[in-house]
């Protein structure tokens, strides 16, 4: 962390880097690492990195790099080591702080969270912009979460975006306010409503109760209650039917059949994508929501699973060694490269810089895959548990599909059909059907008398 806040090709050759409480920029990591063995401190958290950005053009190298080191001074100056160093590489003038995560003073860790951002870092932050006239940005309004802007930025679906699909869903076949809360209980949601002021529902495969204003001015009780309302038939437009058109992707050329973990996540990759696109039932795409938002992650386990063509666990462990000792060959390769490019010329230091390059992206690729790797072994067994139980749902689906269109095939007032293979086809096949009195018993007919002999009064 230290190394890349006074990276030489972004600090303009270590001309902006400072430090506080340490003997040099040199010895800051031992002299951390020091305050660490001093308090037994040395798990956990090591430190923490901030990065204080400004527009660009507002100020010079030399005051981004004063105001980081007030900065700093003002949050940590007093109890913890930190290195300051000032990039110059991007349009933004920017700073980078590294902060030990323990007190040389009195021992106790640093505890960063978000009420220390917004109460003290980015607060001070504020304060020494204005007074130094730079600008600071106002929020407008509540922002996104992470997850959602990451959602909205890659088009992954989200939980907030699958209770306004199914709220939407359920107001279309709504009669008014009252029967859409009892099609949400219907469709798993537990509802808070009446002496309430603002109606909040939880999801079957959500955590917590979500309020239906915060889903936008359209889901709000009385935008709900107009949406219902303007739905009625004679209101509704002609909907005409979708012409669709597919095209054909590959090959029909006959591939190997593939097993293991390989099978496993190709399976699963298929039905996040189908869960994602709206494709399939409500209740699969309901059950696979949470992992439905994590699609890219899936995806990417998949796609290293078929680049090493790896089946079994034991194959997957052979091919984390492999990748664990590649990486640390890699790093034991480049750490002298820094050394020489220090007292290297010019001309030279360019071909190392090249070099460093080079092994940074492969080592990045080989951290990126082991990391895959990990994921694959703790998700293994609960991508496996979701294609089980998709598989239930989509066999009680049937189940019940197959009931119903049963009970359809009766008649349309529910009497049974007499022409099925029933108690009632049976009889009906074997002998003349005769008339069938009010308490819906069959009257006595004498043995072969024509019905039409009777005399009126008892036909």
């Amino acid at each position: 962390m230290i190394d890349y806040a006074v990276n030489p090709d972004k600090t303009e050759q270590r001309l902006f880097e400072s430090c506080l409480n340490c003997s040099s920029v040199e010895n800051a990591s031992r002299d951390m690492e020091r305050t660490k063995r001093r308090y037994n401190k040395t798990g956990g958290v090591q430190g923490y990195h901030i990065i204080q950005s400004f527009k660009p053009g507002e100020l010079t190298p030399e005051q981004t790099h004063t105001i980081g080191v007030e900065f700093a001074k003002r949050l940590f100056g007093e109890r913890f080591e930190v290195v300051i160093g000032t990039h110059l590489d991007k349009h933004h003038l920017h700073n980078h702080i590294a902060v030990n995560s323990v007190s040389f003073l009195d021992g106790k860790k640093l505890r960063c969270n978000m009420k220390t951002y917004f109460q003290e870092i980015q607060k001070i932050s504020d304060e020494l912009c204005r007074a130094h006239g730079l600008s600071v940005i106002e929020p407008k309004s509540k922002g996104k979460s992470h997850q959602e802007w990451q959602a909205d930025k890659f088009k992954h679906p989200t939980i907030r975006e699958q209770i306004r699909r199914d709220i939407d869903g359920i107001i279309g076949k709504s009669l008014n306010f009252t029967t859409f809360l009892d099609e949400l209980q219907m469709a798993g949601y537990q509802v808070r409503s009446g002496n309430r002021k603002h109606t909040a529902v939880k999801p079957p495969y959500g955590k917590k109760f979500i309020r239906l204003d915060s889903l936008g001015e359209n889901y709000t009780d009385s935008a709900i209650e107009q949406r219902i309302l303007s739905q009625r038939s004679w209101n509704r437009p002609k909907q005409l039917p979708v012409t669709r058109h597919y095209t054909c992707k590959g090959s029909f050329k006959k591939h190997p059949k593939v097993h293991g973990f390989r099978a496993l996540y190709f399976h699963y990759v298929y039905l996040l994508r189908g869960a994602a696109k709206g494709r399939g039932s409500q209740k699969v795409s309901r059950y696979l929501l949470e992992d439905t938002i994590q699609f890219q992650k899936y995806l990417a386990q998949h796609r290293f699973l078929a680049d090493y063509r790896i089946e079994t666990a034991e194959e997957l462990q052979s091919t984390k060694n492999l990748l664990t000792v590649q990486l640390d060959t890699a790093v034991r390769e480049r750490k002298p490269l820094y050394e020489e490019r220090r007292h290297a010329d010019e001309e030279q230091k360019e071909v190392l810089s090249l070099e460093i390059s080079t092994r940074t992206a492969q080592i990045k690729q080989l951290r990126r895959e082991l990391r895959l790797c990990q994921q694959i072994e703790a998700d293994a067994e609960r991508v496996q548990t979701h294609v089980y139980d998709v598989k239930n749902i989509k066999k009680e689906e049937r189940y019940h599909e197959y009931r119903q269109r049963n009970r359809r095939a009766n008649d349309a007032r529910g009497y049974p059909n007499l022409r099925s293979s029933g108690e009632a086809g049976r009889t009906g096949s074997q002998e003349p059907c005769g008339p069938v009195s009010g308490a819906g018993e069959r009257e006595s007919e004498a043995a072969g008398q024509d019905t039409h002999e009777r005399p009126a009064s008892q036909r």
